[in-house]
């Protein structure tokens, strides 16, 4: 199954979800999938959410917590939910805000260990 495969499923099987993306930890987007063509900046949020999680890595780290493996936040205009593929990927799915969060973090750890074969 090939990665945009992966997200069109994953965007199609959560109501109210916007996208997803198969970002690097360095900020760089390896695939996206948008069902909102106009609305949002996958390149920013890939940058900008990348250094998010380094960071949050950095400080479960010092605080011996061990690895942190998914983080969700939610906005007003997008509730993003990102799980680790593995230390170089991350994957990401965003939703218009208060919709099926439950099921969205549910599929998003599916699609994460599908895609961690391919990593």
């Amino acid at each position: 199954m090939s990665f945009s495969e992966v997200l069109k499923g994953l965007t199609e099987k959560v109501q109210g979800a916007k996208g997803a993306l198969i970002v690097g930890m360095d900020g760089i987007i390896v695939e996206e999938f948008s069902q909102d063509p106009e609305g949002i900046d996958f390149n920013s949020i890939g940058a900008e959410y990348g250094n998010v999680l380094k960071e949050i890595q950095n400080a479960s780290s010092s605080l011996r917590l061990g690895n942190a493996s998914e983080v969700a936040v939610m906005t007003d205009a997008v509730d993003l939910i990102m799980r680790k593929i593995n230390d170089e990927y991350f994957i990401a799915l965003l939703l218009s805000p208060k919709k099926n969060l439950g099921k969205g973090r549910f599929l998003v750890r599916g699609a994460s260990r599908r895609l961690e074969k391919e990593f």
